[in-house]
């Protein structure tokens, strides 16, 4: 891959993950950069290894890891980003077993607050979950992915910011959702249905 082509993923990414009108599917990845812009670039190093060691997938997959882990420059410029894309990567591994055990914590905590959904109220459980570091973001991707909720709290001072990440992440979170009957039961509790 030229490095050149790495920086314009990289802003298709940045746009995607941190702004409302931008799509990456819907744009097909199409942004504007100019060359000379990036030929000035102080980081050119960082981007030529990205290029150099990683095929056009693995860099889609390195960005979206750092992204989704908080990282605002999509772990262009952190040592540590390595460590987060593999992370990441096999805990993609690990999707379906994740998801089983997130259903579990969530059905217990909704048994101990009381509560008849996990999806409901002002800060659903399943958001003060994820926040909380209880349940992982692919776990609450997923169950929108069966039943979009998080829309209606777009708008909320606390959740946005969460929400966008969901919103923008249900396009990197692969599994076929037939995979996901086996849960049906569990599912059907948290959304009380």
């Amino acid at each position: 891959m030229e490095p050149f082509d790495v920086y314009k993923l990289y802003l298709a990414l940045k746009l995607h993950f941190t702004t409302w009108s931008y799509d990456i599917a819907k744009h097909k990845g199409a942004v504007k950069g100019k060359k000379e812009t990036f030929l000035r670039r102080k980081d050119l190093m960082s981007v030529r290894k990205i290029a150099r060691d990683f095929t056009k997938q693995q860099v889609i997959d390195f960005l979206v890891a750092n992204f989704v882990s908080g990282d605002r420059w999509g772990g262009m410029f952190d040592t540590s980003a390595m460590d987060v894309y593999k992370e990441w990567d096999s805990k993609k591994d690990r999707l379906l077993y994740n998801f089983e055990a997130d259903l579990h914590k969530i059905i217990f905590r909704m048994e101990s607050d009381k509560l008849k959904s996990a999806v409901e109220g002002q800060h659903p459980l399943i958001l003060r979950m994820l926040l909380g570091k209880d349940i992982n973001l692919e776990t609450v991707v997923l169950l929108e992915k069966i039943n979009p909720f998080v829309m209606e709290y777009k708008d909320d001072f606390v959740l946005g910011d969460t929400v966008m990440l969901i919103i923008k992440y249900k396009l990197f979170v692969k599994t076929n959702l037939d995979k996901l009957n086996k849960f049906s039961d569990k599912i059907n509790e948290i959304f009380n249905t």
